[in-house]
């Protein structure tokens, strides 16, 4: 059985989710099957709900996303809403460390070029649908803490 689930996510999460590798994108929706890492988010905040939903009125970007699901009355309660776009938001987010931090590594220097390849490939427009400084302090403070975490490894007692 198709069920719909409606989010209300970031303009860059949009976009970023609204490809290919995800699921099939038709008409602006995101249809995912059970066995994808989206699906599998669903299933694993969707529960027995055995009466109607009210349908709640979402500020900002809505993104749909259809999804397969054996059970009739499992549903996407409206409290796991939220916790599911943080879901896919830290997805973004390790799929922007890994990328860069791979490019960073290979090559050096500045890793602002990186960044603008990545959001370039997702159609994300910088300064627009995401402050660029906010993008790139997600790589900076990735690179903080790891930082941190080898002088602590590597201290000499």
């Amino acid at each position: 059985m198709r069920k719909k689930v409606v989010l209300s996510v970031p303009r860059y999460l949009k976009k970023y989710l609204l490809n290919a590798e995800f699921g099939q994108v038709v008409d602006g929706t995101l249809q995912v099957g059970g066995r994808s890492f989206i699906g599998s988010y669903i299933a694993s905040v969707s529960r027995p709900i055995p009466y109607p939903l009210p349908r709640l009125d979402l500020a900002g970007t809505k993104l749909i996303i259809w999804y397969s699901s054996r059970e009739r009355t499992h549903e996407v309660p409206p409290e796991k809403l939220a916790s599911l776009v943080r879901s896919l938001d830290e997805q973004f987010r390790r799929s922007l460390i890994c990328e860069v931090r791979a490019l960073h590594e290979l090559c050096g220097g500045d890793y602002s070029k990186f960044i603008r390849n990545f959001l370039k490939r997702y159609s994300i427009e910088p300064d627009v649908d995401i402050d660029f400084d906010t993008v790139r302090k997600i790589y900076r403070d990735y690179l903080e803490r790891m930082d941190k975490s080898n002088r602590e490894l590597y201290q000499v007692a």
